[in-house]
C-alpha cells in the first residue's frame, strides 16, 4: 500500500519533470523561430542586392564572452574573418548581410583546468546609418541581429579531449545575438569597424545554470 507522502512526492517529481520538459521545448521553439525570422530577413535583403552593392572581406581580433548566472564571466580570444555584402540606399542609410568565421580559445573553462576552443559561424544582418565627414571619409553606426552556430566546442586537459556537444553536456550550438557598433569608411575602399553583440538565448539547456554568450569584434576590411 502506498502512503500519502510517497504518492505526493512522486507527483511532485513527475510535475517538475514535465515542467522542465515544457520549458526546454519552449526554449527550442523560440530559438527556431528567431533563427527562421532572421535568416528570412537576410535572404530578403540579399535578394534585393544588385550590381551596385558592395562586397567586402575583413579580418581582425575578436573576443567571445561567457556569462553564467552562478559563475564569474570568462572569455576566449581569437581571430575572425568576415565576408559582407550590402547596399547604400542613400548618403545616410544602408544595409548589409554577411558571414563571419571565428575561432576562440579560453585557457581555463570555469575552473576545470581545461582549455576551451570553439569555432563559430555568424550571420550578421545589419542596418547602417552614415554621417559623411568630408574628404571621402564616412562615419557609420550599425545595428541588427546575428544568428550564430557553434561549429565545434572542445575541452582539452593534458592529453584528454572532449566536446561540449557530447552526451553528458547540455550545450546548445545555436544562438541569436543582437547589438551594434561604430566604424569608418574611406573612399568606399577601406572599412574599419568595432562592434559588440550579446546573446539572447540560453546556451546551457540544463536546469543547473543559464549561460549567455557575447562577442566583441574589431575588423579591418577591403571593399570592392
Amino acid at each position: 500500500m502506498v502512503d500519502g507522502g510517497s504518492l505526493e512526492n512522486c507527483c511532485t517529481v513527475t510535475y517538475r519533470g514535465f515542467e522542465s520538459l515544457r520549458l526546454r521545448a519552449l526554449k527550442l521553439i523560440i530559438m527556431k523561430k528567431s533563427l527562421i525570422f532572421v535568416l528570412a530577413a537576410a535572404a530578403m535583403m540579399l535578394a534585393g542586392v544588385n550590381a551596385s552593392a558592395q562586397f567586402s572581406i575583413g579580418v581582425g581580433p575578436a573576443t567571445r564572452f561567457y556569462f553564467a548566472n552562478n559563475h564569474d564571466a570568462i572569455y576566449g580570444v581569437g581571430v575572425q574573418v568576415s565576408f559582407e555584402e550590402g547596399k547604400r540606399m542613400s548618403d545616410y542609410f544602408g544595409y548589409s548581410a554577411g558571414l563571419d568565421f571565428g575561432t576562440y580559445k579560453n585557457k581555463e573553462y570555469y575552473g576545470t583546468g581545461a582549455s576551451l576552443t570553439e569555432m563559430y559561424v555568424d550571420i550578421p544582418v545589419r542596418a547602417k546609418f552614415y554621417l559623411p565627414l568630408g574628404g571621402n571619409f564616412d562615419l557609420f553606426l550599425f545595428g541588427g541581429a546575428v544568428p550564430s552556430v557553434c561549429v565545434s566546442s572542445h575541452l582539452k586537459s593534458g592529453d584528454i579531449k572532449s566536446s561540449l556537444f557530447d552526451e553528458g553536456f547540455s550545450y546548445s550550438r545555436f544562438d541569436v545575438l543582437a547589438g551594434g557598433g561604430v566604424g569608418v569608411e574611406f573612399a568606399e575602399r577601406l572599412k574599419i569597424a568595432l562592434g559588440y553583440d550579446h546573446g539572447l538565448l540560453d546556451r546551457d539547456q540544463s536546469d543547473a545554470k543559464t549561460m549567455r554568450v557575447a562577442a566583441a569584434k574589431f575588423t579591418v576590411s577591403c571593399m570592392f
